[in-house]
């Protein structure tokens, strides 16, 4: 039985509504898609239009986390403290900011 995040990073049509977060080592989040928008979300960032995939030490892979609209699935555990960023690969600037203490 996989355990329920209690903090949630909700996403919209092409941008992550909740742009930051901020969880306890150990914790998980819920990524919450909010509308019918596909979204695949990956490790890295958006500068300007130009993806920056990129895995900084101590955060969970998230490899091409796919969601076909009205869904939500758990990242983590974080178990690092540190920031951590996450982003859509389909939706330029569509970037998540997770940061762990």
């Amino acid at each position: 039985m996989q355990v329920q995040a209690s903090t949630k990073a909700r996403m919209g049509t092409s941008d992550f509504i909740d742009k930051e977060v901020a969880i306890k080592k150990g914790e998980s989040i819920a990524l919450v898609d909010t509308t019918s928008s596909t979204h695949i979300i990956s490790n890295g960032t958006w500068q300007g239009n130009t993806a920056k995939p990129f895995i900084e030490s101590g955060a969970p892979v998230v490899n091409n986390l796919n969601f076909a609209g009205n869904d939500s699935k758990n990242v983590g555990p974080f178990n690092t403290a540190g920031t951590f960023q996450l982003y859509c690969t389909i939706h330029p600037g569509m970037n998540l900011t997770v940061t762990v203490t």
